[in-house]
């Protein structure tokens, strides 16, 4: 008995391994939206009109799928055999004519006669022994594809071991950025397609809904595969006239910069001119950042016209877009506009030749789904267009549901004539792309920026700025201004900015175009104030407007050929100024050796604040001659030279962006300095949501926030918002009540000891949005998650404190709470202010505040407790 109970519980055993060891998979459980079909998509079980699969009257389960089809399935040698019937589906009635081949390994194993409807099923059992891959083809009996339903009926393949993979039936491109994947496809006839943008994911997911056909860099065209009507990235006039291109995949290659930055550049190229694209991947993983351009070349006989050239053409797909804008004017800039893209096109642009907030700005987010964006859910497409000229977004949603984003340099009034040989190269798109909102897409960008766009990014701290501007105006004379150094040092700043009017003729001063400091200021020269500096213990720095000139400037008189200036017609001269034409090599050099000029005359001038007040009002070159269109385009590459030639005669030299207050907040010039002038509107309360909004795209680090006594707000509240950015100041030092000569000193000193560290390296959490709630709350958590600081604004009156959750710091850990910035500790608007509390107590529970009127604030500094 003990025998015959060994004897079955051994061939159970045994039977058991068998099963395990040779499974069946059925067709249907792989991903048949690889499986291309030449009308509708495959699907599991059913026919292609999605009713039950029937060949010759009887019912079977399969995939059904219509001719021409291709299935294309990995085995890694691991497979034993594949069977099915074949056959077109019953629906059909006897029409449609069908071929089903079965191909291991380049070897066809199986072909059927020609079958119609209504025809008994082909038998298909072929032997897959080692085989790695295998072909499954529904093709049509040559006389089209109508009515051509293709049913692979209880179709399986009997494995030894492992699973079948289904694969695309088509070359693929993936192009990763930490967390984000896109891939790119290439079909038969070499046309690049957009397959997927999103998060990282296996080929299941990314062909999840089969082949794509959005071009990846789109031209209007029609084909047997597709056709594009919509907005193109790309629009030329071919030196014989014709304005149709059809860009075709050529190579690619993919080069590791370091074990975190990777550039991918896909050579493409007309199929009837030489005429070329070359499309530019350059990823950041650990900051998951994607910079995307493209650089456009030709060997036509002639020249060829560019008249539209985006940077980048992103497909999405999604049930709803929320766009976020960031809109305003001056002295109201980074206002935030959020709304549901419908149908039909979006546009955002600028023609001013500078770029500029007054309206609209060229960064942007897109929040996927149905639901408003959010600050910690949902996908998220975030983006910035790196260029200080004119720009164009366009966002245009399909009647079929997709999303196109268009981004790039403006193509108003901008027709390049593009010769032979010579590269034109588009601005770049910065974007990231994130599954939990906003507030980690403002992350990413932040951390990229830091670490690869913006000078000593993630190294130096940046000083605290004592400026003149709002207590004297132009007046920089040196008994005005010598007598603001100590006062501003014995505050606790580290750097003195002489702001406009230090320059000019011998008989008048601030006279742009001259860049000598003027008598009727600084009779014996700049010398006397830097010396006095010196002696005081605090740095200087300069202002400056070098593409500027005023009437009386002698080279206005002497090369009237380098203004901006529209021939026979009246000269609008916006602050009594004209823009120098920086498309011009001579005045680029002319600005260039201008501004170094000043440098080795006043080396111990260690900051420079670089000023534009006005976009081309007369915009002509007389350079540029009949080739006008180019202007907006060559001012801009001709500024980039400019910065390019100062930054690398003076890489010791701190230098701050300003444009008519926020005008030039772009990528593209960050590349050459350190921050940017925010707004010239420094009233705390409407500080609070211009800060809110530029930290969208923009870090703490970048972002000038200076006190002055606009709004005649209270100086802690003006404190308190001015320290979640570069902390300065623009007041009268020796005047200053002694109240608020106490309160700047005290927080300029916690600035330095405590907060600017982690503002300025670290990461942002937006908590509560004031334009949502009647008060704002950002922290900003060190890269280390040891330290932390949050920030709380009453933005309106409220009937009780509230109670914030913090988000980013290290789990497990013990951090104190130290409210600073205030008088005593029984000042303190922290209840736990003192305290020590767990991570998890201060992300679930929270910090409690009792700041319910206008103006109440709290700034509260946390660090990990050994």
């Amino acid at each position: 008995m003990t025998k015959r109970i060994s004897f079955w519980a051994f061939l159970c055993l045994f039977s058991g391994f068998l099963l395990q060891a040779q499974t069946k998979v059925n067709l249907s459980d792989l991903s048949l939206p690889l499986m291309t079909t030449g009308y509708g998509k495959a699907v599991a079980n059913k026919s292609i009109d999605r009713n039950p699969i029937r060949l010759n009257g009887k019912e079977y389960q399969g995939v059904g799928t219509h001719a021409e089809s291709k299935f294309i399935v990995s085995l890694n040698g691991k497979a034993k055999r594949f069977s099915a019937w074949v056959g077109v589906d019953d629906e059909v009635g006897t029409r449609g004519s069908v071929v089903f081949v079965v191909t291991a390994d380049g070897k066809e194993l199986f072909r059927s006669p020609v079958m119609h409807g209504g025809d008994k099923p082909a038998k298909v059992d072929v032997q897959l022994k080692k085989v790695d891959t295998v072909v499954l083809e529904a093709l049509s009996g040559n006389d089209g594809i109508s009515s051509d339903h293709a049913d692979w009926a209880n179709a399986f393949f009997e494995m030894e071991e492992g699973k079948p993979a289904a694969l695309p039936d088509c070359r693929i491109i993936e192009i990763g950025a930490g967390q984000t994947l896109l891939t790119l496809a290439m079909d038969k006839k070499n046309n690049l397609l957009q397959q997927y943008f999103g998060q990282q994911a296996g080929l299941e997911s990314v062909f999840r809904n089969g082949e794509q056909k959005e071009q990846a860099y789109p031209t209007i065209q029609s084909n047997s595969r597709f056709t594009y009507w919509g907005e193109p990235a790309l629009h030329v006039v071919h030196a014989d006239g014709h304005t149709s291109t059809q860009l075709k995949y050529v190579n690619h290659e993919t080069t590791n910069t370091d074990d975190n930055v990777t550039i991918t550049v896909i050579h493409l190229k007309d199929d009837t001119y030489p005429f070329f694209v070359d499309l530019f991947y350059q990823t950041y993983k650990k900051e998951n950042v994607m910079e995307q351009w493209s650089e456009i070349r030709h060997q036509e006989p002639q020249a060829v016209v560019v008249k539209e050239a985006a940077s980048s053409a992103l497909t999405l797909h999604a049930r709803d877009y929320w766009l976020t804008q960031f809109t305003g004017d001056w002295a109201n800039e980074f206002q935030i506009d959020e709304y549901p893209l419908t149908v039909g096109s979006k546009v955002l642009e600028n023609k001013w030749g500078i770029t500029s907030s007054n309206g609209r700005q060229q960064h942007f987010m897109i929040s996927l789904g149905n639901k408003e964006p959010s600050e910690t859910e949902g996908e998220v497409l975030a983006g910035s267009l790196a260029w200080s000229g004119n720009y164009r977004l366009q966002f245009e949603v399909a009647t079929s549901g997709q999303l196109t984003v268009l981004s790039g340099m403006n193509p108003w009034s901008a027709d390049y004539t593009l010769p032979a040989g010579k590269t034109y190269r588009t601005p770049a798109l910065i974007y990231t792309y994130s599954t939990q909102g906003k507030g980690h897409a403002s992350r990413n960008l932040h951390r990229w920026a830091l670490n690869y766009n913006v000078r000593e990014g993630n190294t130096a701290l940046l000083r605290t700025i004592f400026n003149n501007w709002e207590a004297t105006g132009m007046n920089t004379s040196d008994p005005v201004i010598i007598p603001f150094l100590k006062p501003a040092h014995d505050l606790g700043f580290e750097l003195f900015l002489l702001d406009d009017g230090w320059f000019g003729l011998e008989n008048k001063a601030r006279v742009l175009g001259e860049w000598n400091s003027t008598p009727k200021m600084h009779p014996h020269g700049m010398t006397p104030i830097i010396e006095a500096a010196k002696e005081t213990g605090i740095d200087f720095g300069l202002w400056v407007e070098m593409e500027m000139a005023n009437p009386e400037a002698r080279l206005v008189k002497e090369h009237p050929e380098w203004l901006l200036t529209e021939p026979d017609r009246e000269h609008h001269l916006q602050r009594g100024q004209y823009v120098l034409d920086l498309a011009n090599p001579d005045v680029q050099d002319f600005c260039i050796h201008a501004f170094n000029a000043i440098l080795k005359t006043y080396p111990d001038i260690s900051f420079v604040k670089w000023d534009c007040n006005s976009p081309f009002h007369n915009p002509y070159s007389q350079y540029l001659g009949k080739q006008q269109q180019h202007l907006w385009y060559e001012y801009t590459m001709g500024l980039y030279r400019v910065f390019n030639e100062t930054v690398k005669a003076n890489p010791d030299l701190q230098m701050m962006l300003c444009s008519a207050g926020g005008a030039r907040c772009d990528y593209g010039a960050l590349r050459y300095f350190h921050e940017f002038w925010t707004s010239d509107n420094t009233n705390p309360l409407r500080r609070v949501f211009i800060q809110w909004g530029s930290s969208h795209i923009f870090p703490a680090k970048v972002q000038g926030a200076h006190v002055t006594h606009m709004g005649k707000q209270p100086f802690k509240f003006a404190f308190d918002v001015a320290m979640s950015g570069c902390l300065g100041m623009d007041a009268n030092p020796v005047t200053m009540s002694e109240k608020d000569r106490a309160i700047t000193k005290r927080a300029v000193e916690v600035y330095k000891a405590k907060i600017r560290p982690v503002v300025q390296l670290g990461d942002i959490y937006r908590l509560v949005s004031p334009y949502k709630t009647n008060r704002s709350v950002v922290s900003y958590v060190s890269e280390a998650r040891d330290k932390a600081v949050v920030f709380v604004y009453q933005v309106k009156n409220d009937n009780q404190g509230i109670t914030v959750a913090l988000q980013g710091l290290q789990p497990g850990k013990q951090y104190k709470v130290e409210e600073v910035n205030i008088d005593a500790p029984a000042s303190a608007a922290c209840a736990e202010n003192g305290k020590t509390l767990s991570s998890k107590t201060l992300m679930e529970e929270g910090l409690h505040f009792n700041c319910s009127k206008q103006f109440d604030s709290a700034s509260v500094y946390l660090s990990i407790v050994n």
